[in-house]
C-alpha cells in the first residue's frame, strides 16, 4: 500500500500532519482541535473514525491542543515521549503510549524512527515513517540540524522540513528581543535559509516530494521561503522533487509516494553529502 501524507495545518499555531499507509491511519502533531481536525480530514475525504494514533513531535501547545479530547472523546492512541506527555495532562492511561527519545515503533504496517532534535520542549523528535515501501520524514521546529539527523533522515522518499522565519524579518518585525533571540537560537526555529541547508545535505535521486512548513505568518512569507528552497533545488541541478508549501489555514493536497526503485543510500555515503557545517 502506497504511503500517503497530508498538511492540515502547518505554522505557529497549529500543526497536523495526515499519513496513511501500512494499513492504517495516524495523525502526526495535534495543535488543532478536534473539532477542527476532523473538518480538515473531510475536506480530504478522511475521517476521524478512520485514524487510531496521534504520534506527537512535542509539547508545545501548536503540536498537541487537540490530543486530549482526541484520546477521549474519539478513542485515538496518543504516543509521547515522557518529556512530551508531561505537557498533555489528562490523556486516559489506556490510551497512553510511550514514543522513545531515539527509538522505534510499530503502528500496523508503519515504522515510526523518532529522533532527537535541539527544541526548547523536553525531549522533542523529529519522525521517520517507513512503510517498508518508501518513507517520510517530518523534520520541523528545531535550531540546529545535526549530522544525527542528517544521518537519521538519509534516503528519504517524501520530505516535510521547517522553514520558520527570514532571518532579516524576524531582526527587523515587532517581536521582543528574548524572544527573537530564542526563535534564532539553537533551541529555537530553522530559517528559510538553515532549511535548505538541511535539504541539502538530504537531496537524493530519490527523494520525490518535498513540502516546506512551519513558516511563521509574522516573521515569513510562502513565497520567501518557497524561493530559498528553489534557488537550492535550481543551483543542484538535474530532476529536482516536487514542491509544496504548507500553510496554516489551509489543507494541502495529499501527496503519494511511490514505491522506492533502489536501497536506501546508507548513513555513511549521507554523511558525505552534508553540505554545511552543523552544530
Amino acid at each position: 500500500m502506497a504511503l500517503t501524507y497530508c498538511v492540515l495545518a502547518s505554522g505557529s499555531s497549529g500543526n497536523c500532519l495526515w499519513v496513511r499507509g501500512g494499513g492504517v491511519q495516524v495523525l502526526v502533531d495535534c495543535g488543532l482541535s478536534a473539532r477542527m481536525t476532523g473538518r480538515r480530514l473531510e475536506e480530504r475525504g478522511g475521517r476521524l473514525e478512520d485514524v487510531s494514533a496521534v504520534v506527537c513531535t512535542h509539547g508545545h501547545s501548536d503540536h498537541v491542543m487537540g490530543a486530549r479530547v482526541l484520546a477521549k472523546r474519539h478513542g485515538l492512541d496518543i504516543y509521547a515521549t515522557h518529556g512530551t506527555a508531561s505537557a498533555i495532562p489528562g490523556i486516559p492511561n489506556e490510551r497512553s503510549r510511550l514514543l522513545p527519545c531515539d527509538g522505534e515503533v510499530r503502528l500496523g504496517g508503519l515504522t515510526i524512527r523518532s529522533v532527537p532534535t535541539s527544541h526548547d520542549a523536553p525531549q522533542a523528535v523529529a519522525l521517520r515513517i517507513d512503510d517498508g515501501e518508501s518513507s517520510l520524514g517530518v523534520v520541523t521546529d528545531l535550531g540546529v540540524a545535526t549530522a544525527t539527523v542528517v544521518e537519521a533522515f538519509a534516503g528519504l522518499d517524501g520530505l516535510l522540513v521547517e522553514t520558520n522565519h527570514d532571518v532579516r524579518m524576524l531582526q527587523e518585525g515587532p517581536y521582543p528581543e528574548p524572544l527573537k533571540r530564542r526563535i534564532r537560537g539553537r533551541w529555537g526555529h530553522l530559517s528559510n535559509e538553515q532549511g535548505a541547508e538541511l535539504l541539502a545535505a538530504l537531496l537524493h535521486d530519490g527523494l520525490q516530494h518535498v513540502t516546506i512548513g512551519h513558516i511563521s505568518e509574522h516573521n515569513n512569507t510562502p513565497d520567501l521561503a518557497r524561493a530559498a528552497i528553489e534557488k537550492l533545488l535550481a543551483a543542484r541541478g538535474g530532476q529536482p522533487p516536487k514542491l509544496a508549501v504548507a500553510v496554516q489555514h489551509r489543507v494541502g493536497e495529499p501527496v503519494t509516494l511511490a514505491p522506492r526503485a533502489s536501497a536506501t543510500p546508507s548513513l555513511r555515503q549521507a554523511s558525505r553529502q552534508l553540505a554545511f557545517a552543523f552544530r
